[in-house]
């Protein structure tokens, strides 16, 4: 009897599991497809100059061509350009959720919040997050944030150290798209170059505009994105 509660006990835990993850990644799916479509709509109303200005930033540009032929350079030029403004201006993105904001759709009003909110930073990989995604410590402001993403499930490991924007969406993040892979001595030697080795300044310069144009720009001269895949 108490062999066959076991294994009652065990089937249904695995079937909530399994349950508890088709919900979790069908949110996801919604997610990510609203966060696709709705930078897709941001991007329109980006400025062929400006979106060279922000490519010319990252060594992919001349002011006048973009040298980028393929999709993993062109993602950080896209982050550049959506995420990021002149003090002063507006972000792209802020543009967009201002117009779509008011009449949004429920699911798509929280993706819009969250890619407001989103945040650059360079995160080491924990460990899988029940019931799906990982476990990612932040490495320049602290903390852990679980994230949803089917393809970094698949391909990322413990140890990993990734360049990225991520935007809160409820009880996960998902990312905004351009991800760096980078190793871990080569993270502690670009932080260390980009805050002559002051230890407190790692969370200022993850919240400035400029930390991801310097990454970025290294990321293209060392490579480091030529391994990416973007589905």
């Amino acid at each position: 009897m108490a062999q066959a509660l076991q294994a009652s006990m065990e089937f249904h835990g695995d079937e909530m599991h399994a349950s508890s993850r088709v919900a979790t990644l069908g949110r996801y799916r919604r997610y990510s497809d609203l966060r696709k479509e709705i930078q897709s709509a941001a991007l329109k109303n980006v400025s062929a100059s400006s979106f060279l200005a922000h490519a010319k930033r990252i060594g992919l540009s001349d002011g006048s061509v973009v040298f980028a032929d393929d999709l993993s350079g062109m993602a950080l030029v896209y982050d550049l350009a959506l995420y990021t403004a002149q003090p002063g201006r507006t972000r792209a993105i802020e543009r967009c959720a201002r117009k779509r904001l008011k009449a949004s759709q429920p699911e798509e009003a929280v993706v819009l919040q969250g890619l407001l909110a989103s945040r650059f930073s360079i995160f080491g990989v924990v460990g899988r997050r029940e019931p799906a995604g990982v476990l990612l410590e932040d490495l320049m402001r602290g903390g852990t944030i679980p994230l949803v993403d089917e393809g970094l499930e698949q391909s990322a490991r413990v140890g990993d150290v990734l360049a990225m924007r991520v935007a809160p969406i409820e009880d996960f993040v998902i990312t905004c798209g351009a991800v760096v892979p980078m190793g871990g001595g080569l993270f502690e030697a670009i932080v260390e170059f980009l805050t002559d080795a002051v230890e407190a300044e790692r969370a200022a310069l993850a919240g400035h505009r400029r930390f991801a144009v310097a990454l970025y720009e290294l990321a293209i001269e060392l490579g480091l994105t030529r391994s990416v895949i973007y589905r």
